[in-house]
């Protein structure tokens, strides 16, 4: 019956673009599947996902396009059955309002309405949001689950159309334990984040330890494009500003359902569009702090590829790096292991070796790792291959060569 919904309403060359994570209704895209087989030329765009269907219920009649390699869309990028586009989120909403990335119909999960008719997006704004105010159609999940958050985002009823509503859990990642090198590479980290800053962080286990060694700041904002168990972690700590309008914004909030509850139970964390994120705040210096696969004795940050495999995304890094630089006292900080987790590949490398670049090397202030703290700020090429060389794993150093 549900799948009628979408039959109802597809085209053949339909162009549809589907909620990421805690915004992705599972039950529509199994409905886009089984519709696929039979309409024509339907493509499908979906960011990060934590569907495992896309690992193995994706009908070969289906295009599907990314902007990333996470998640479960990473097993169809590895096997070349999604294609990337390699946006960061600012672009990303610039083809969406250009239309150079076009869209016709959106699916999406939402929560119940409230008294007005409203539906919350939930736990995210972004993409799908741009995307739902120029399709022909918005389709919706309604899922109890969904919470009613601080936001924008919002969609009156007469705005969709709902295939079916649930009460589905959300999808969950949970926390990892973080090692004794993710725990010193945040403990420099946190040498140069002061109080009243506000911080990028992001979500895994090195995002977990940077925040964790963040716990005896004061007044810390956040403009995040993805939040996880951290954020009420350093609100228990008394290290967040809860007093100050809008003072922590995210786009997405991915993590456990603990994360989840008590979101749904607290306001002090909004969401907005990235583009609203990756801004200095006034009166706070901007810490963008965020990681990559490699990066090389110029300071250029490859993000995405890992060998001949696009594993990562480009996502906000290189905006949130640039409004760091414009910030006061803001910096734009690579956080990363020396190493790699066996210990015998170096992170740091003389050169790019994919020669894909995801933030320039004037994107970058401060690298960072276990080993300590390089400033390539106003440096030129001779004395940054010579501090980041200092902060390589000492086992690693010799092959190095800086080419003078």
């Amino acid at each position: 019956m549900f799948a009628c919904v979408l039959a109802e309403v597809l085209r053949p060359g339909d162009r549809v673009v589907v909620g990421q994570a805690t915004s992705e209704p599972v039950g529509l895209v199994e409905d886009l599947f089984a519709a696929a087989t039979h309409i024509d030329d339907l493509s499908v765009f979906c960011g990060y996902s934590l569907n495992p269907a896309w690992k193995d219920a994706v009908p070969d009649t289906l295009q599907v396009i990314s902007y990333c390699g996470l998640g479960a869309i990473g097993a169809l990028t590895l096997h070349g059955r999604a294609k990337v586009i390699p946006f960061a989120m600012s672009q990303l909403s610039a083809a969406l309002a250009a239309r150079t990335l076009p869209v016709d119909v959106v699916l999406l999960q939402v929560s119940p309405a409230d008294a007005d008719g409203y539906h919350s997006l939930g736990l995210a704004a972004d993409y799908v949001w741009e995307a739902a105010q120029l399709a022909r159609v918005v389709v919706a999940e309604v899922n109890a689950r969904v919470p009613i958050t601080r936001s924008q985002c919002r969609l009156h009823c007469s705005q969709i159309v709902i295939a079916r509503t649930c009460d589905t859990p959300l999808p969950e990642v949970r926390p990892e334990p973080v090692g004794e090198v993710q725990t010193r590479v945040a403990r420099e980290v946190a040498k140069l984040v002061p109080d009243g800053a506000t911080v990028q962080i992001g979500i895994g286990k090195l995002s977990d330890a940077i925040a964790h060694a963040l716990r005896d700041r004061r007044g810390l904002k956040v403009r995040s494009g993805m939040v996880g168990d951290w954020f009420p972690s350093l609100v228990a700590a008394g290290a967040i500003d809860t007093s100050t309008p809008d003072a922590c914004l995210a786009s997405l909030a991915v993590g456990s359902s603990a994360l989840y509850d008590w979101l749904d139970c607290s306001n002090l964390l909004g969401f907005a569009l990235p583009e609203h994120l990756a801004v200095p705040v006034r009166d706070s210096p901007f810490m963008a702090i965020n990681s990559g696969i490699e990066v090389d004795l110029r300071g250029q940050v490859n993000a995405e590829f890992l060998g001949h495999r696009y594993v990562g995304a480009s996502s906000g890094q290189p905006d949130y790096f640039r409004a760091a630089q414009r910030s006061a006292g803001g910096l734009a900080i690579l956080a990363l292991p020396s190493a790699n987790e066996r210990g015998d590949v170096s992170r740091i490398v003389p050169r790019l070796a994919s020669g894909y670049v995801t933030s320039a090397q004037s994107d970058v202030d401060v690298i960072v790792t276990e080993q300590g703290i390089a400033d390539i700020r106003a440096t030129d090429f001779g004395e940054r291959r010579r501090r980041i060389t200092a902060i390589a794993d000492p086992r690693m150093r010799g092959a190095l060569s800086p080419e003078e």
